[in-house]
C-alpha cells in the first residue's frame, strides 16, 4: 500500500445534477481509475461505466458516469449515426477523365 492518504470519491447524487458521477483530481490513473468504475458499479441497474479525464480551472479530474442499459442504446445510437468511413470516395481517373457513376449524373440532372 502507498503512503498516501486515501482520496474520497465525490459522489454528486442523481436529484441534484441528474446522472450520478465521480469526480476527483487526477493522481495515479489506474487505481483512480478503477476505483470510480467500482463505485459506478454499485449502482442499480449499470450496465457500464463512462470514464473521461477533463481540464477545468481546478485542474485535472477523471470524471466517471454509471450508464444503465437505456444509456447504453443511446451511446450505440449516437455512435451509428456519427460514424462516417474514412476511406476517401474511388473515382477511377485517367489524367483529367473520370469516369462517374451514370446513377449519380441522372440525380444531378
Amino acid at each position: 500500500m502507498s503512503d498516501e492518504p486515501k482520496q474520497e470519491i465525490e459522489k454528486v447524487e442523481q436529484e441534484q445534477e441528474g446522472v450520478p458521477h465521480f469526480v476527483t483530481p487526477l493522481l495515479h490513473i489506474a487505481r483512480q481509475v478503477g476505483e470510480h468504475v467500482l463505485s459506478a458499479m454499485e449502482h442499480e441497474e449499470t450496465v457500464a461505466v463512462l470514464t473521461t479525464i477533463t481540464g477545468s480551472n481546478q485542474g485535472q479530474q477523471v470524471i466517471s458516469v454509471p450508464l444503465t442499459a437505456e444509456h447504453m442504446q443511446q451511446v450505440h445510437s449516437l455512435i451509428s449515426e456519427i460514424h462516417t468511413s474514412d476511406e476517401p470516395e474511388s473515382v477511377a481517373c485517367v489524367g483529367f477523365h473520370c469516369l462517374l457513376d451514370q446513377e449519380e449524373t441522372e440525380e444531378d440532372s
